[in-house]
């Protein structure tokens, strides 16, 4: 009995439905992987966890330590201000994860279509660019570059 190689594990038997199979199963975890590590679900997180701590602080506060502060239970409005930044951050992350921004096409993407052409350095330093290739010295003749045959 023949064994399956890992190229064409796929149930049609062809490596290259396996090939975009597996690209497409890494596509999946690099979106998930970013998605887990996203520092604003990280801060959302921070947040969440001392604003909780905080917002006990402060409704088991006592009234004398409350008069301390001039009236001002600071640890229960701390608390209640960083649940609200908490869940502001969380929602930011949950509303617009950052997998779905990887994939789209960033401002200064210049293979978009309609994106102005490289200029002056930029050209240069494309590659396949005929810019920095040219030869020291080859425009001296008259201008334009263009050379005097007999010279």
């Amino acid at each position: 009995m023949a064994e399956r190689s890992s190229s064409d594990a796929s149930p049609t038997g062809d490596p290259l439905i396996a090939q975009s199979e597996e690209a497409e199963i890494d596509a999946r975890r690099a979106a998930r992987a970013a998605n887990l590590f996203d520092v604003r679900r990280l801060i959302g997180g921070l947040f969440l966890i001392y604003g909780v701590i905080l917002t006990i602080l402060g409704a088991g506060e006592s009234d004398a330590s409350i008069a301390k502060s001039a009236d001002i239970n600071i640890n229960l409005y701390s608390g209640i201000g960083m649940l609200v930044l908490a869940a502001l951050f969380l929602a930011w992350a949950f509303l617009r994860p950052l997998s779905g921004a990887l994939d789209e096409p960033g401002e200064d993407d210049r293979s978009v279509t309609g994106a102005p052409a490289p200029a002056g350095a930029d050209a240069a330093a494309q590659p396949g660019s005929k810019t920095g290739s040219r030869r020291a010295g080859s425009n001296r003749g008259r201008a334009g570059g263009k050379r005097d045959p007999g010279t």
